[in-house]
């Protein structure tokens, strides 16, 4: 009987360590790191401003954002994204110098570089003097301010100020042929404005006429 038990013992001793030499460990595989890929790095935008795009290539549920470090640069696509995704960006008109600025994509940077615009869009001022015919009424000389601005298409507007004679900020249709303008205000009749623009499109002069009074005015960009 003891021999019996022994042999009993040994042989569930022997189960025992097989089945503990038959259990294994899978190792866990480390999270890959999250990989950011631009489509581009750089945009060169016209003076005129308009839109572009690029894309991000990302793994799947790696997320990201997207800033823009200036004003006239505006993102109009999701700051916030995940995996792939496509960066839409408007640049505004640039009525100055040549400018640029960055946009900061999944801690990378795309650079914008815009080109000088046309001096002609933006703020002016000037004076307009009455000569021959004109009503007595009129001041001999009045100031007027304005915002010359591009519409919709190829047209361009005129956001008129000359408090002298109750005009405040009437927008009135510039028709603009190179270096050539001219528009139309009412004042106490139709006025037809006629100007040539200086060379670098930061100043003009020209005449004025209606009904039987006429004139000169100049402006200069501010």
């Amino acid at each position: 009987m003891p021999r019996l038990l022994c042999f009993v013992a040994f042989v569930s001793l022997l189960g025992a360590c097989s089945s503990e030499r038959r259990t294994t460990t899978t190792p866990v595989s480390p999270t890959p790191a999250c990989t950011y890929a631009l489509s581009s790095t750089a945009l060169n935008v016209a003076g005129t401003g308009g839109t572009a795009s690029f894309t991000v290539t990302a793994g799947s549920g790696c997320a990201w954002t997207v800033s823009s470090s200036s004003s006239f640069v505006s993102i109009t696509s999701s700051t916030s994204q995940s995996g792939n995704g496509t960066v839409n960006v408007t640049i505004s008109e640039n009525t100055g110098d040549a400018r640029s600025a960055t946009i900061t994509v999944a801690g990378q940077s795309v650079s914008v570089s815009q080109a000088a615009g046309d001096q002609l869009y933006g703020n002016w001022s000037g004076t307009i003097t009455k000569g021959n015919g004109c009503p007595a009424t009129l001041p001999s000389s009045v100031q007027w301010t304005g915002t010359i601005r591009r519409t919709g298409g190829a047209s361009s507007e005129l956001v008129i100020t000359i408090l002298s004679v109750g005009i405040v900020n009437q927008v009135i249709p510039l028709i603009v042929n190179g270096n050539s303008l001219q528009f139309f205000v009412p004042i106490d009749t139709l006025y037809t404005f006629n100007a040539t623009l200086a060379g670098d499109r930061r100043s003009l002069s020209g005449t004025f006429s209606g009904g039987s009074c006429s004139g000169t005015w100049t402006g200069a960009r501010q």
